[in-house]
């Protein structure tokens, strides 16, 4: 067959495709119902389809140039469809989505001197390969730059654009030393890069978002942001690990990859640490703590609503400590550190419990033991002997407030004030705690109310029993009542007692103020006299007592005993 006809051939399919990919798009949105991801696919196929068309019908060629001439235009066209995939994803101006296909362009034009200037200076041709590479460093570079842009997320922009530039900058210099080679894989390998990347930033900026709101909106907002946060980094870190795989693959970038995993920065029987391993560990903390902080928030959604935030929570805590225990034990392997030193550290560790490390291991065993023991949950509502908050304008013997978080080594309390203490986890072990809520969340209240003793005891006592049934939280089912306590120096002692949820009800100073300013407005109504206190003082010898006129000497109305 003539070159002309081929040329005609692969020309009528790129005709043929670019009509077809109006009613394939259609076709496939029908199905999948996201836009972009459809699209994002046909363009992919058709840039496969029409690779594949190109050098196909280019072994048909009889001579060289031509040959290589038909496969750099194939190249072209491949990379226009694969650049108009990502820019589905981009919302660059017009005038810089031109920038990637201008590149490509010149270094399309840059490739076809090559081919028929072959008897021009070889220093001439060597910098026309340069240029050719460089051209197709910038268009690469220019479409990495818009996915960064593409991204909401500003830390992750950056960290798309700067990677972007570091990766694709080594594989140009490998490229241009000849450590790395493209072939007709290669660009199968670029053609699923491309689709990986739109399904990628698709999923992150849409998908996610979404799921999350429907599948965790019973859980609180926090817990939410946390959820989706590491999914988006699990998402990015696969995203990575499958990046690098497909160029493994699809080029001989694993030689060059194997060559850095093999660079031993400590090389002994006991360790053995190289770039690989570094590498391989910091991917691998990425994803298990990502995926740690996702579980621990998921587990709270086994619990039912009215349980989710006390046992959930402590759940949430176990999961967590457990979680870091077990990372850490599978990260030290991954670094290259072997079970022959991982023991004897765990023996060293013995040793040094009675050393530096006693506070630290104590901490963390008895964090273990609260969780376990179930005697202090994540909600529960305790109060602590011997710490002072005298920051805020009152200095208290003792603190009270919920319980935030059980930690590795310490727990956070949140007080009233809006204070968070860090209390060691040992001092819930060998101090005394008052629990409001170890087994249910109701406590009683006990408040006194002294009245005059001129006041109807019975009457007094029906007012009080009103006051309480107006309180809105008390707990109705629990009982109630109005105690006569004693008969005081100066008034009757009376108590009310009723019970309220400590959890609902945190702040008890407010209940007992509100309470105070109930009764007392009741009690002024029922002309029931709240009395003050009262002495009367006996002499045992008589007193005479002479009271000046006014105007007489010394001291005008004065008493003069």
């Amino acid at each position: 067959m003539s070159s002309l006809y081929l040329l005609f051939i692969y020309l009528g399919a790129v005709i043929l495709l670019t009509l077809v990919e109006f009613f394939l798009k259609k076709f496939l949105f029908k199905r999948i119902k996201e836009k972009v991801i459809t699209d994002g696919a046909v363009l992919v196929i058709i840039s496969l389809i029409l690779f594949w068309l190109g050098w196909e019908l280019s072994s048909y060629f009889q001579k060289w140039s031509e040959r290589e001439a038909f496969r750099n235009l194939t190249i072209f066209v491949s990379a226009v469809y694969l650049t108009r995939a990502t820019h589905l994803i981009t919302t660059q101006k017009r005038w810089l989505k031109l920038l990637p296909y201008s590149f490509f362009f010149i270094a399309f034009i840059l490739s076809i001197a090559f081919i028929y200037l072959p008897n021009i200076n070889p220093k001439l041709l060597t910098g026309l390969i340069v240029l050719k590479k460089t051209f197709i460093y910038l268009g690469a570079l220019s479409v990495i730059y818009e996915l960064g842009n593409s991204l909401k997320n500003e830390t992750l922009s950056k960290t798309i654009k700067l990677t972007g530039f570091i990766v694709l900058t080594a594989l140009m210099l490998l490229w241009e030393l000849e450590y790395l080679e493209f072939n007709f894989k290669s660009v199968i390998g670029i053609a699923f890069l491309v689709f990986l990347t739109v399904i990628y930033t698709i999923a992150y900026s849409k998908l996610l978002p979404k799921l999350a709101q429907e599948l965790l909106k019973e859980l609180p907002k926090n817990d939410q942001e946390v959820v989706l946060r590491n999914s988006r980094y699990l998402l990015t870190i696969l995203y990575l690990v499958a990046l690098i795989e497909i160029l493994k693959y699809f080029s001989n970038l694993s030689k060059v990859l194997n060559t850095v995993d093999n660079f031993y920065l400590l090389d002994t029987e006991l360790v053995k640490i190289s770039v690989g391993n570094i590498i391989d560990f910091t991917i691998t903390a990425s994803f298990l703590f990502s995926l740690l902080n996702i579980v621990k928030k998921l587990v709270k959604m086994t619990f039912p609503k009215e349980r989710r935030e006390v046992e959930g929570g402590s759940a949430e805590a176990l999961i967590f400590n457990l979680g870091v225990l077990f990372n850490s034990v599978i990260l030290l392997s991954t670094l290259g550190i072997t079970w022959k030193v991982i023991l004897p550290i765990a023996g060293t560790l013995g040793v040094g419990l009675g050393f530096g490390l006693q506070a630290i291991m104590n901490n963390y065993v008895s964090g273990f033991i609260l969780l376990f023991s179930k005697k202090l949950k994540v909600g529960d509502i305790v109060e602590l002997p011997s710490i002072s908050v005298s920051t805020l304008g009152s200095s208290q013997p003792s603190v009270f407030g919920k319980v935030e978080d059980i930690g590795i080594l310490s727990t956070i309390i949140r007080t009233n004030d809006g204070v968070e203490i860090s209390i060691p986890n040992s001092n819930f072990i060998s101090s005394p705690i008052v629990n409001f809520s170890l087994k249910d969340p109701y406590v009683r209240l006990k408040i006194p109310v002294g009245v005059a003793y001129s006041s109807d005891p019975l009457k007094v006592k029906e007012i009080i029993s009103k006051t309480i049934e107006e309180l809105p939280y008390i707990v109705r089912f629990l009982p109630k009542t109005v105690r006569f306590e004693e008969l005081g120096d100066s008034a009757l002692i009376f108590k009310a007692i009723f019970w309220i949820d400590i959890r609902k009800n945190i702040w008890v100073r407010n209940v007992i103020s509100d309470f105070y300013y109930k009764v007392w407005y009741k009690l002024k109504e029922a002309n029931v006299e709240i009395p003050f206190p009262q002495n009367d003082v006996w002499f045992r010898n008589s007193l005479k007592v002479e009271i000046e006129k006014p105007g007489g000497e010394g001291d005008k109305g004065n008493f003069r005993t």
